[in-house]
């Protein structure tokens, strides 16, 4: 028997189970805990990493620029632009967490951080798209030198949070 119509009929007398009552309200808070579940999985992945840790995720991606920087030349044409299509994709996530984190703190350092990786990646596109050869590195200086200054332009937003830190306490 349908409960709602339980509910519309007052005059009907008769009564559900107890134990399906019971399987019923198991199964509310069963999909109530699961939803909840799905919701703090969805914010841990959206959680922006603390300063540091974008420090550590430049430092990787340098190092990554300049390993591949090296091996560019002798790489087949295919893996050559496979390595390219991972360093571009790499970067856009880099620049998107910069500007996320820009954004969410109104920091106009982090926005500038933000634009020199922007650069870094206009430098990187051109070998993918052709603009540049394989045994063209000029541009591959270029970009390491942009991730450089983002790395000292984040080094100082990492002194100025412990200087504030030191401040406060």
């Amino acid at each position: 028997m349908n409960p709602l119509l339980l509910l519309a009929d007052p005059v009907q007398t008769e009564t559900l189970p107890v134990t399906q009552i019971i399987i019923e309200y198991v199964v509310y808070a069963a999909i109530i805990v699961v939803g909840i579940l799905i919701l703090l999985l969805i914010r841990r992945k959206m959680r922006l990493p603390r300063h540091a840790d974008l420090r550590k995720m430049l430092t990787d991606f340098t190092a990554l620029l300049a390993a591949f920087s090296k091996t560019a030349v002798s790489l087949p044409r295919l893996k050559y632009l496979k390595n390219i299509s991972n360093l571009l994709y790499r970067l856009d996530k880099l620049i998107y967490t910069a500007d996320r984190m820009a954004e969410k703190e109104r920091d106009g350092e982090l926005e500038s951080i933000s634009l020199l990786l922007g650069q870094a990646r206009a430098e990187i596109a051109a070998y993918k798209f052709g603009a540049r050869g394989a045994d063209d590195k000029e541009g591959l200086a270029v970009a390491q030198q942009k991730m450089a200054e983002s790395i000292a332009l984040l080094d100082r937003i990492l002194d100025r949070d412990a200087q504030l830190r030191k401040n406060r306490s």
